[in-house]
């Protein structure tokens, strides 16, 4: 089995570290790091890592209401949203180092957390008739 880096620990461990314990990388690093998550295994294996990080239960509440899932699937939910985030380059370098320091959540980042796989695609309707019922309205 091959072995993965870390990836994106300031933001992994954000809600249990201070901002002055937060390593953060350079922008070379952070592309890299983008790249390597872009590998479906890689990607896999950062989020059951992350996973297991430390929460407060101050924090676990909070991000549980804001992603709208329950509290004890909030590391892995939270993770796995981030992480796809990152790797999707839907968090610029700006916002992970301003997240990683002073772990404020920037646009971004929120972003991610609301909307990254909360919501399933919308079936679509076919009619066996061939007949749009709507457009006939």
């Amino acid at each position: 089995m091959k072995k993965y880096l870390m990836i994106l620990a300031p933001i992994s461990m954000a809600c249990s570290a201070s901002a002055s314990d937060a390593p953060v990388t350079t922008k070379g690093g952070y592309e890299y790091d983008k790249n390597m998550l872009s590998n479906p295994a890689a990607l896999n294996w950062n989020i059951e890592h992350c996973s297991h990080s430390g929460i407060t239960p101050e924090v676990q509440q909070k991000l549980s209401k804001l992603m709208n899932v329950a509290p004890a699937n909030v590391r892995f939910e939270y993770c796995r949203r981030i992480l796809t985030a990152y790797a999707k380059g839907v968090i610029p370098y700006d916002d992970y180092v301003q997240f990683s320091r002073s772990h404020v959540l920037t646009a971004s980042i929120a972003r991610a957390l609301h909307f990254t796989g909360l919501r399933p695609s919308k079936p679509k309707r076919h009619h066996s008739s061939g007949f749009d019922q709507n457009a006939a309205q």
